[in-house]
């Protein structure tokens, strides 16, 4: 593949086509297709016009409040090429969190979707909204509109910015390496909210080694099927800019279904699949999808949560009996390196880690100041080639300096074995400490998974006034299941598996585990309803 120079921003290196790839579709939405010459030339229309219209150049920021669609990708290189930073946030953040990201980032213009729910809210700056429709192909363009109901209302319609100026196109704007391309949103190493300033460089140079964690030569593939929204790390940078680096075609998810993602995984005979763990578990219970030839898929890479060693098992399972040689393969990174810097491929496997860290990545283990031999567990420290230039409006880092080395300090607690592969333990923040001594909801988490009517279970510490803390212990179990037997066996194996201080004190079983707005357990409505 080509190389990149490291001042070459986003926009540039898409047009470098770094593979050689013949592959001409771009985007594939819903029925309708759409090539790399008209996307290209749609992101220069734009970056025109959101130039003439609202002045936007270099230095200034736009905010995407956008799912995966044609126009959160136009939008997001247009901004790029004229050398703006930009934004992305969740699509479903409340308008005024949404006020708020854009305000703390200084935006000069707020994109949002049709289907946002903030109404004529006031952001403040300019506000366009897409009509989602408009990019899908006939048959879904109509049942979108007869079903779905616009929410966003009496901003400018962003689609209108795509029509032809009878200006010249305008160039590239250049960034310098410390210059912001892309703020995240994250929970920083300490779970207190942060917004995470990237470069171009971060993005361009993970993408370009996507040969370390592909199964096969890259010319091999064509296409990604695109679930994770742009707003996490792993879409925007694996999913949607390695799709338009490479020249793959992006097939875009707007919302997960089950059904519905399945059938598009199929038709599109799309090669790579990434997620977290509840999509998978989904998905594999779909018989659109379980039942489905499945030969096309080539790799599959699961992130974002703690991921049941059961789920790799029955996920492969599917995957084989489809024909498929792919593997669901567990990875590991923080918004701080961008998204995945440890990673489990074909290459580099090792059951139950986390993975073995990728080129320009190193990975050592911290306790009290000093770093552990293999098997010891401590806190996971990186170095890394993909990190952030920082938190925007903080001085405050977690980054420490030894020996004239910068080193990441995580939040994470692991070991690595003796062949420098990862393995997890837990959050440091979400450890739980009973009676003093240190205990791991991942490690009881997995215990509880192994019993036959778990589906889902999650761990937290509820107070106690001789201990400190206890473990409270909530299961969601698998359809036709009995409460009591679950809770029962749960019980046994915690109490054969676990050390005592790890042992539930109490057993709760919901119909459904709550989860965030990615996806993930959501361990924090749990903990309130422990206390």
């Amino acid at each position: 593949m080509k190389t990149l120079p490291e001042n070459c921003s986003m926009y540039e290196a898409v047009l470098e086509n770094v593979s050689d790839s013949a592959v001409e579709e771009a985007i594939s939405f819903y029925g309708k297709k759409y090539s790399f010459d008209a996307v290209l030339r749609r992101i220069d229309v734009l970056a025109d016009n959101l130039a003439a219209e609202f002045c936007i150049g270099k230095g200034d920021t736009v905010t995407l409040c956008m799912p995966n669609s044609p126009a959160a990708l136009l939008a997001f290189y247009a901004a790029n090429k004229l050398g703006a930073a930009v934004n992305l946030v969740h699509p479903f953040i409340p308008p005024e969190k949404l006020k708020e990201s854009a305000a703390r980032t200084r935006s000069k213009l707020v994109l949002v979707y049709d289907l946002y729910k903030c109404g004529h809210f006031n952001f403040g700056v300019p506000t366009l909204v897409s009509d989602s429709a408009h990019y899908m192909g006939g048959a879904a363009k109509a049942y979108y509109r007869l079903t779905q109901r616009r929410a966003a209302l009496g901003y400018l319609p962003f689609e209108r910015y795509l029509k032809d100026r009878k200006n010249p196109h305008i160039p590239a704007a250049s960034f310098a390496v410390n210059e912001p391309a892309v703020y995240l949103a994250s929970g920083g190493t300490t779970g207190e909210p942060k917004i995470i300033a990237h470069n171009n460089l971060v993005f361009n140079r993970l993408c370009c080694k996507a040969e370390e964690f592909l199964s096969e030569p890259i010319q091999n593939y064509t296409a990604l099927y695109n679930v994770l929204p742009i707003f996490h790390g792993f879409g925007l940078c694996i999913n949607m800019h390695m799709c338009m680096l490479m020249r793959r075609t992006n097939v875009m998810c707007i919302r997960f279904s089950a059904k519905t993602c399945a059938k598009q995984i199929v038709k599109s005979r799309a090669n790579i699949l990434t997620g977290v763990p509840t999509m998978f578990l989904k998905l594999m219970n779909e018989p659109a999808f379980s039942r489905a030839d499945l030969s096309h898929i080539k790799d599959v890479f699961v992130g974002g949560d703690s991921v049941p060693a059961t789920l790799i098992d029955d996920f492969n399972a599917v995957l084989e009996r489809g024909g498929s040689t792919a593997r669901l393969y567990v990875g590991y990174g923080l918004t701080e390196t961008v998204t995945v810097c440890v990673v489990n491929t074909l290459a580099h496997h090792r059951e139950n880690s986390l993975g073995y860290p990728l080129s320009g990545t190193r990975a050592r283990i911290v306790r009290d100041g000093r770093a552990l031999p293999a098997g010891e567990v401590g806190e996971i420290w990186l170095d890394s080639d993909q990190f952030m230039l920082g938190y925007l409006g903080e001085d405050h880092t977690p980054f420490e300096s030894v020996n004239g080395t910068k080193w990441l300090k995580t939040g994470d607690y692991g070991w690595m074995d003796g062949d420098g592969y990862l393995y997890f333990k837990q959050r440091i923040k979400n450890m739980i400490k009973v009676s003093g001594v240190p205990v791991y909801p991942s490690e009881i988490e997995g215990v509880a998974c192994k019993a036959r009517g778990v589906k889902k279970a999650c761990a937290v510490g509820a107070d106690d006034p001789v201990k400190g803390q206890v473990v409270r212990l909530f299961l969601e179990c698998r359809e036709g299941a009995d409460p009591a037997a679950c809770r029962e066996e749960v019980l046994a194996l915690c109490r054969r598996l676990l050390i005592a201080y790890a042992v539930p004190r109490e057993i709760v079983v919901i119909d459904r585990l709550p989860v965030n707005l990615i996806g993930k357990i959501d361990r924090k409505a749990l903990e309130e309803r422990a206390r």
